[in-house]
This record gives structure tokens, C-alpha cells and sequence, in this order.
């Protein structure tokens, strides 16, 4: 259902018992009136692709900040401007996910 719903991102996954694991712990935090958390891992590891499903499963829009060299504080000021009115003004549920970008 998600592959056929989100275009451009579809995801092959195989799940294993610590990704299902994993799957249930975040969106059990991201089912809380203020759920947070921050996924620290290796790369390649489906903290990203977990993340996606479980909000998904929540049904949130997710808003993603591409971090770079030239990103800088008038640039998240103006991403996090975006991401207030769909939060607050449209009361809609969403995941803020920040992503480095390798120079």
C-alpha cells in the first residue's frame, strides 16, 4: 500500500524480527501527543526507511531538511515557517526528518 501511494519513494523491504521490532518502537513514539526521538546508527542500517513506514502508518506528512555546506540559518528558518503552518495552522500530524548531505 505505501509503494502505491507515495510516489518516487517506493521501498523493497525484507523485514527481519529486529526491524519489525524497531518498526513498533517508532511508531509507538510517534503515536505519543509529543513524540520525538533521534536515530543514531550507521548508515545503510533503515533508520531512514523505518521511519518512513511508521509515518506512514501514522498517517503524517513527513517534511525532510536536507542539511549541506551552503544550508544555513535564514534557510531553516524559512523550512521551518513551511513546516509550522502544515503543523499548527492545518493541524495535520508531521515528521521532521533532518538528512546530511555528503559533500
Amino acid at each position: 500500500m505505501y509503494n502505491e501511494t507515495v510516489r518516487g519513494a517506493g521501498m523493497d523491504l525484507v523485514f527481519f524480527k529486529d526491524a519489525a521490532v524497531h518498526l513498533a518502537r517508532i511508531s509507538r513514539i510517534l503515536s505519543m501527543p509529543i513524540g520525538h526521538a533521534m536515530l543514531v546508527g550507521v548508515g545503510g542500517s533503515g533508520k531512514q526507511s523505518l521511519t518512513r513506514l511508521a509515518s506512514y502508518i501514522a498517517g503524517y506528512e513527513i517534511f525532510q531538511i536536507t542539511l549541506s555546506r551552503t544550508y544555513n540559518a535564514q534557510n531553516l528558518l524559512d523550512d521551518l515557517k513551511i513546516l509550522y503552518r502544515t503543523a499548527g495552522l492545518k493541524r495535520k500530524g508531521s515528521h521532521l526528518y533532518f538528512h546530511r548531505q555528503r559533500d
